[in-house]
């Protein structure tokens, strides 16, 4: 009976041991599975951003030497504009608008990004523009524009005046009609500095100090990324302003 007693005993103790074990694992489980889908919804949202930019991520600089990315910027609206918002760039479409032979169709504003986009004094209030030219507008404040400034000025850019994006015009001096009139172009006059300073292009480009060692660094990157870029050594009418457009065609002057 002694030995049966013991049996039952030991049975009892192993499966007493047992649930618990198990009951242990259990929460460990719960506590791991808890942990998992804390992380899980970031992370998922996470990849699912980046997989949504997939070859436009805005962010990375080599996004400035990748044809293939900057392509599909042009080429591909729905990807262009996955890649604003995942860069986080707040922006508003705009209605389509014809003039004659000018206007555009899927152009949109820039509400918000590392630094406001605002008229020059006197310009248009508005400054619609294609999706591609944002995106590239984009890289360019954030990967050469602010950059240089706290390179050559000590100070970061929260501002960049633009004299206008759409106008329907021809070329000065030429009887064909101006990127402008497309949306596709953009007339930067000057940058403003976190610490209040204005870097004028008109004022400022020639200057033998860093002022004019900022702007004609970020005039000469702009070719990196825009398939027209002049400037003031192009020639007397761009005296005052970088034009940046995405055009087609090819020139760095």
């Amino acid at each position: 009976m002694k030995t049966s007693h013991s049996i039952i005993a030991c049975v009892a103790g192993l499966v007493l041991a047992l649930g618990g074990g198990l009951t242990v694992a259990n929460l460990r489980t719960a506590e791991a599975t808890s942990s998992e889908a804390r992380f899980a919804r970031p992370m998922k949202e996470a990849v699912a951003k980046q997989q949504a930019a997939a070859g436009t991520d805005l962010t990375r600089y080599g996004v400035m030497g990748d044809e293939k990315a900057l392509s599909l910027l042009s080429n591909n609206l729905k990807a262009c504009q996955t890649a604003l918002k995942a860069a986080g760039v707040s922006f508003t479409m705009v209605p389509a608008k014809q003039e004659g032979a000018c206007g555009y169709s899927e152009a949109l504003e820039v509400k918000a990004s590392l630094a406001d986009l605002t008229p020059n004094p006197g310009a248009p209030t508005e400054l619609p523009m294609t999706c591609d030219l944002a995106a590239r507008m984009h890289i360019w404040e954030r990967h050469v524009v602010i950059p240089a400034a706290e390179k050559y000025l000590g100070s970061p850019v929260k501002e960049i005046k633009a004299f206008g994006t759409f106008q329907c015009r021809t070329i000065a001096g030429i009887d064909k009609l101006s990127e402008h009139s497309y949306a596709k172009a953009a007339d930067i006059a000057s940058f403003v500095l976190a610490d209040g300073r204005e870097i004028s292009v008109l004022r400022d480009y020639y200057s033998k100090g860093p002022d004019g060692d900022f702007l004609r660094e970020v005039r000469q990157r702009a070719c990196d990324l825009f398939d027209v870029t002049l400037g003031p050594d192009y020639n007397e009418a761009h005296a005052n302003h970088f034009h940046l457009d995405v055009g087609g065609n090819s020139a760095c002057r």
